[in-house]
């Protein structure tokens, strides 16, 4: 077997360096991605049970002052407070529950199980970021429920072909050429620093920005990494001050980027500061206080009616200004209840649905899906000015 494996391969050399051209290889039967993904299995056919309410599930805290993920479920509430006030499910209530643990791979994951062959939730909506999106989908994935992600930005969640997973916000890799185009911009002449936390979203946040850098030829001139969870930011930052950058990157977690924007502010980086989608959120803005004045992030959303209805909504509430994750949240909420009165009390038929109700148009914006579930809508700039998020040219 090795003699003939040899002869193969000495022949096709041989073919090759007498300039015979090799006969093309057949045609792959599907290529990933090429078209959209579709539950073919069973269940489809199975009757619509009469039910008191309808359970959609949360695989997120249910706690609006969280302090990391509380806009998303501020945003869940109003949408759910304004489905049941259009009448629910033929009648029947919409009811959201949560199934969360601050430890979301050991209890989380276990009390989203019970949440769905359990409780019976017809959808999940979750997770707040794309680690717990990741671990929502391998249950997705065998419990074969509908998944609708308001949080993760984590182009590979998606990777993993499973039909059943969507996710509302555009990918990361939608997000990095706007932000590096406007990174070459701020450096001109000068230097580029980065500063990137260690977690899942960050650094799968930093590999689709490297990519763009590298199409830019934008080359930092110190990338320096750092736990989320460190107390003390202060010699990072005089790290990234010594550097004498004109720009610095900051991709981390919003509370963790907004104490480190706080350092650099007080050292007098005078600079340009960026930021990943976690720094769009009112989370940053909270922690970071004056200190976010300036910084430039992905813009998420786009203005429209249904945006100022939620603002409004929000407003009477919190007394406050949404922000993308409470818009996402939201939409998701809304769009799985439609994709409920769509499909009826099926899971397989909702999953249907919600590829099928695309385009979509919602608070956030529009949604429509790729090949894998992700969501396509553009991505723009902005600008924290006055504890406001405001929309900028790239």
């Amino acid at each position: 077997m090795t003699r003939c494996l040899a002869g193969l391969a000495a022949t096709a050399l041989l073919a090759a360096a007498s300039g015979f051209a090799q006969p093309p290889g057949p045609a792959p039967y599907r290529r990933a991605g090429g078209q959209p993904l579709e539950f073919r299995g069973p269940g489809r056919d199975e009757p619509a049970p009469d039910v008191a309410e309808v359970v959609l599930g949360w695989f997120g805290p249910a706690d609006p002052d969280h302090p990391d993920f509380g806009e998303f479920w501020r945003g869940a509430l109003l949408a759910l407070e304004a489905e049941n006030a259009a009448g629910g499910y033929r009648g029947a209530p919409f009811r959201l529950v949560s199934a969360w643990s601050e430890s979301p791979w050991q209890a989380g994951i276990g009390r989203l199980t019970r949440l769905v062959y359990e409780t019976g939730a017809w959808g999940v909506i979750g997770g707040v970021d794309g680690a717990t999106t990741h671990l929502a989908e391998q249950v997705a994935l065998k419990a074969r429920f509908p998944l609708l992600s308001p949080g993760s930005t984590d182009p590979t969640a998606n990777c993993g072909h499973v039909p059943w997973l969507f996710t509302a916000l555009p990918p990361d890799d939608r997000h990095a050429p706007v932000l590096v185009e406007r990174l070459r911009r701020e450096v001109g002449s000068g230097e580029l620093a980065v500063a990137v936390a260690v977690d899942h979203d960050s650094h799968a946040t930093l590999v689709a920005l490297r990519r763009e850098m590298e199409l830019l030829r934008l080359t930092p001139q110190a990338l320096l990494e750092f736990d989320p969870g460190e107390a003390n930011l202060g010699p990072l930052a005089a790290r990234l001050v010594e550097a004498r950058p004109a720009a610095i990157l900051v991709v981390a977690p919003a509370r963790p980027a907004a104490a480190l924007v706080n350092e650099l502010r007080r050292r007098g980086f005078g600079g340009a500061l960026l930021g990943g989608a976690t720094l769009a959120r009112n989370a940053f803005v909270r922690a970071a206080g004056p200190a976010a004045e300036g910084v430039l992030a992905p813009l998420l959303h786009e203005a429209s009616p249904a945006w100022d209805a939620l603002a409004g909504a929000y407003e009477a509430r919190w007394r406050g200004v949404p922000d993308d994750a409470a818009a996402q949240a939201y939409d998701a909420v809304r769009l799985l209840a439609s994709a409920v009165r769509a499909g009826g009390l099926n899971r397989a038929r909702i999953a249907s649905a919600l590829r099928a109700l695309q385009p979509w148009s919602g608070a956030a914006g529009a949604v429509s899906w790729d090949a894998l579930g992700r969501n396509r809508r553009p991505v723009g700039l902005a600008r924290w000015s006055g504890g406001r998020l405001v929309a900028v040219e790239g």
